[in-house]
């Protein structure tokens, strides 16, 4: 579709959040999704702030910025369709929602499952507890590096725990059911916790270099 241009990330982070949501619309209506995934980044790190506060409502202040954190990525995997801010505030929402419900099934199932130590290890460390609140190029790298870790993942049925649970809707029990073939739930954890240590070394290096 003619009128659609693609604006480099420099130049995104300067827009409003209602420019933001107006050129994700030409991207989806000129077919360049590809294009929409860094808008996104920079809305979805715009709204960093009020994901972690909202989780804190529901959450243990340790944990809230780690389930921030997990909803921050799959909203920056997702595809929003919607035409305004508040719809995408919504969207958002709704996907920190899910998150929310995920942490109390996987605390309410812990006791019935050994843990895995893989789990637990480094946990003041553990994902979420960054991006920084500053957006300023950080935003810009989130993408990138979550498809960067996607793609080192070289099992079919570890990416499909990855599109379920991190990335999608499921809780990790129902994962490991429609993935079957002696999926378990801890297996899950594990597969999405070496996913999200990887996701963060990567934007921790991003940022690194962005500060030199």
């Amino acid at each position: 579709m003619a009128g659609f241009h693609e604006l480099p990330d420099s130049q995104l982070a300067t827009l409003s959040d209602d420019q933001l949501i107006e050129y994700m619309r030409r991207a989806r209506d000129a077919g360049r999704h590809d294009a929409m995934k860094p808008a996104i980044g920079v809305l979805v790190y715009g709204y960093w702030a009020s994901l972690v506060n909202r989780a804190r409502l529901k959450l243990p202040a340790a944990d809230a910025e780690e389930v921030a954190g997990e909803a921050a990525a799959s909203a920056l995997a997702a595809a929003f369709d919607g035409k305004s801010i508040g719809e995408f505030r919504a969207w958002l929402h709704t996907i920190l929602g899910r998150r929310i419900a995920d942490y109390f099934e996987a605390r309410k199932r812990r006791p019935q499952t050994t843990p895995l130590p893989s789990e637990h290890e480094g946990e003041e460390d553990v994902w979420g507890a960054e991006p920084a609140a500053e957006f300023e190029g950080e935003a810009l790298f989130a993408h990138d590096c979550l498809t960067r870790a996607y793609e080192e993942i070289d099992a079919p049925r570890h990416r499909r725990v990855i599109d379920l649970y991190v990335l999608g809707p499921h809780a990790a029990a129902e994962t490991a059911r429609l993935i079957g073939a002696g999926m378990t739930e801890p297996n899950v954890h594990q597969i999405a916790s070496r996913f999200q240590r990887r996701f963060k070394t990567l934007l921790e290096e991003g940022n690194t270099a962005i500060r030199r």
